[in-house]
């Protein structure tokens, strides 16, 4: 739908949300989390991003950044808007990366993406808790 509508935002902010605080108890819901997992393959491709990009992006922040991320800020709120902006601009540098790795055109940053991180944002605090 958001590749007709722009307004409408393709909200894997809130499932790359869902696959952080969800991820640690992957024995019990295996399939919500391929089901996650597919999602965000199939954004890659429909949107002409590099397939995987997302899976790449949440290893890296999985691994790396999660627990600082959690240190650093205290307020539960803002874990899950730093978390949604990730997987927004994180997304768009590492593509880019790729881009440039592969020599080919960057891909387009246009002002819907704080759009879609702030609508996003917002369903991600009615959805979710963080739990520490």
């Amino acid at each position: 739908m958001s590749s007709l509508y722009p307004f409408i935002p393709s909200f894997v902010g809130v499932v790359f949300c869902y696959l952080i605080l969800n991820f640690n108890r992957h024995e019990e819901n295996a399939m919500p989390l391929f089901l996650a997992f597919l999602y965000l393959c199939v954004y890659d491709l429909s949107k002409g991003f590099y397939l995987f990009s997302y899976v790449i992006l949440f290893v890296i922040v999985y691994k790396f950044a999660i627990y600082k991320i959690q240190n650093v800020i205290t307020c539960d709120n803002c874990i899950l808007a730093a978390y949604v902006s990730i997987a927004y601009l994180g997304h768009f540098l590492l593509n880019a990366f790729f881009a440039y790795l592969d020599n080919e055109t960057f891909p387009y940053f246009s002002n819907y993406y704080f759009y879609y991180i702030a609508i996003d944002s917002i369903l991600s605090f009615m959805f979710f808790r963080v739990s520490r």
